[in-house]
């Protein structure tokens, strides 16, 4: 689905990560991890185009739609909260507001043609459960119905930015760039979100601190470490195993160069020594 091949990125003299090499496949949630300021942020946007890469090329065949979690609530605040997260869900909320258009004017002039292609679009799309689908998930991330009609304005900053969730979850893309979705949820919440990604279909891409999380919803981890990234198959703890087995295995193989090493050094020694001898 996103294929990432011999990516790279610098700012100046500091590089985050390069030659990274990554298949990104529909049906897996990829659980991104790393030490902060690993580039692991930065991995995502250079996916969503947001930014460039130094090196390498990311490839998105042109029918893969992209849902991107976004942070910036404040376009939105004199909107309806529920119209916030249908709008994630483009085509459908300008097929719906077009229609809407059309029908305000209806008496004085009717575009019947443009009328039924808006129809088809909402039908095919399922507009007309959009709506509801967009309370079940605004339910799920903890905003209950009784406020979905007031503005986003009316709610807290971390509650805005459920909102913002709501609002790519939502758009039904085929693949989710998810940056530290867990954070501003409650535990309830964050156990909704688990069964909501369980039931996605497309790829997940997840960038989280919250091991637990990546426990429960990862399928693949990716690990930007030592400036690249790579792929372990499993979740959180499956990672970590894989991890230390590597660290075991490299202190093994460290052994044993040490040992041959000190052998070969043994060796020329005693070499010297003999030479030394002989020359007497």
């Amino acid at each position: 689905m996103i294929s990432v091949s011999g990516l790279g990125k610098h700012y100046g003299d500091q590089t985050l990560f390069e030659g990274a090499s990554v298949q990104f496949n529909a049906g897996e949630r990829y659980g991104i991890v790393g030490a902060n300021g690993c580039g692991k942020s930065t991995l995502l946007k250079i996916i969503s185009r947001e930014e460039s890469a130094s090196e390498g090329e990311v490839s998105i065949p042109k029918r893969v739609s992209l849902g991107i979690l976004r942070q910036d609530h404040f376009e939105y605040e004199e909107t309806r909260i529920l119209d916030v997260v249908m709008m994630g869900n483009k085509a459908l909320w300008q097929a719906m507001t077009e229609k809407e258009a059309i029908l305000a004017v209806a008496e004085k002039s009717f575009d019947g043609e443009r009328y039924s292609e808006l129809e088809d679009i909402i039908i095919q799309g399922d507009g007309y459960t959009l709506e509801a689908r967009a309370g079940e998930i605004l339910e799920g991330l903890g905003i209950e119905s009784e406020i979905h009609q007031q503005a986003l304005s009316t709610l807290s900053g971390g509650f805005k930015l459920r909102v913002l969730l709501a609002q790519v979850l939502a758009s039904d893309p085929d693949v989710l760039l998810l940056d530290e979705p867990t954070n501003h949820l409650d535990i309830l919440s964050i156990r909704w979100l688990e069964r909501f990604l369980d039931q996605f279909r497309g790829a997940a891409l997840m960038v989280s601190h919250d091991h637990r999380f990546l426990d429960n919803v990862a399928t693949v981890i990716v690990d930007i470490d030592y400036s690249t990234a790579k792929a372990y198959p499993g979740n959180y703890q499956a990672f970590i195993r894989s991890k230390v087995e590597e660290r075991e295995r490299r202190e093994k193989e460290n052994e044993k160069r040490e040992a041959r090493i000190a052998e070969h050094k043994a060796f020329a020694d005693r070499f010297r020594a003999k030479a030394s001898k002989a020359r007497q």
